[in-house]
């Protein structure tokens, strides 16, 4: 993949996110806040569960500290 092709792909995947965003700000002009709110609850409880599910795996900082010390 060149360059261009992948400012392309960049530019493509921003403008989906633009669009999307426009129409996600719609719909919550347009529905009742009980409607999106519960939604917006589930995305947030299961992102809050995955996070809890891989925390065991998550480097600690320290380590990472450490590595990138010896890394210079």
């Amino acid at each position: 993949m060149t360059n261009s092709d992948l400012e392309e792909k960049h530019a493509r995947n921003r403008e989906l996110r633009r669009a999307e965003i426009r129409r996600w700000a719609e719909y919550v002009r347009t529905n009742p806040d009980d409607d999106w709110g519960e939604q917006v609850n589930k995305l947030v409880d299961s992102q809050l569960a995955s996070a809890r599910h891989h925390e065991h795996e998550r480097p600690d900082i320290d380590q990472l500290r450490e590595s990138s010390l010896l890394d210079e």
